[in-house]
């Protein structure tokens, strides 16, 4: 990561750094799961691969396809629970980066709305802001700064026999708050089983393209004024809920 790109993209640029080390707690998921399918299957580990995963952004299929899994090998790897603690701390780490970048992010369009203000004033108005659960990130983005973050949806993917099978963008997170806060406070989640590597692969990913599409869409809005496709659906679905919530409140 260059500096221009950080002095460019500061918010973006903090969560790219907890990215990095969730990839490498990745790997080593990887590589540790490889060794349990040879094990199961009697057969050598593929060490090309993990040279691979070693020195690159590689995974394996173990993350991505449930075909990769005999249904013997999904059912002792639930069992003996050989996954569930390390794909735990990458979901708690997943959902630490997504909350770290939204308190972040508000405060860069926070200080951009109060541009031309006192700088001491604005820093420490912001100190006034609590962010402790996502109901309150959520509730700050939408009286200040008019973002809506339930109605900003995107495309995301999953697998059969994968755990991770929420509706929407705004479900996936709210999932992956509740996942963060069991993990925390017991370590172990109810709500969020993990089986297989792709329980803690697809969540991940998700993450990932919820902040690089928000980062990129909103900036191009709020900085420049423009308003792409995907600005105009979440647009849509606003106007949607704030029918649905002027409604209720009659």
């Amino acid at each position: 990561m260059t500096k221009n790109f950080r002095e460019k993209y500061p918010t973006l640029a903090i969560f790219e750094e907890h990215v990095k080390g969730i990839r490498n707690i990745i790997k080593a998921a990887d590589i540790y799961a490889l060794h349990i399918i040879s094990d199961f299957r009697n057969t050598e580990i593929d060490r090309k691969l993990v040279n691979k995963i070693i020195k690159s952004d590689a995974v394996s299929f173990l993350n991505i396809f449930a075909c990769s899994y005999g249904d013997n090998e999904r059912e002792a790897l639930e069992e003996a629970g050989h996954i569930r603690n390390i794909g735990q701390q990458i979901v708690l780490a997943t959902y630490t980066a997504l909350e770290v970048y939204l308190i972040e992010k508000f405060k860069e369009y926070y200080k951009h709305t109060l541009r031309g203000k006192d700088a001491e004033f604005i820093q420490n108005s912001i100190g006034r802001f609590s962010f402790r659960k996502i109901d309150e990130i959520k509730r700050h983005y939408f009286e200040i700064l008019k973002i809506h973050l339930p109605s900003f949806d995107i495309t995301f993917y999953t697998a059969e026999e994968c755990n991770w099978q929420p509706n929407t963008a705004w479900e996936a997170i709210l999932l992956l708050e509740r996942a963060r806060n069991q993990i925390a406070h017991t370590g172990k989640t109810e709500d969020y089983k993990i089986v297989t590597l792709m329980d803690s692969w697809y969540p991940f990913e998700f993450v990932c393209e919820w902040v690089h599409t928000f980062d990129v869409e909103f900036d191009h809005m709020i900085y420049r004024g423009k308003e792409s496709a995907i600005i105009k659906r979440y647009n849509e679905r606003l106007a949607e809920q704030i029918e649905k919530m002027s409604k209720k409140s009659q």
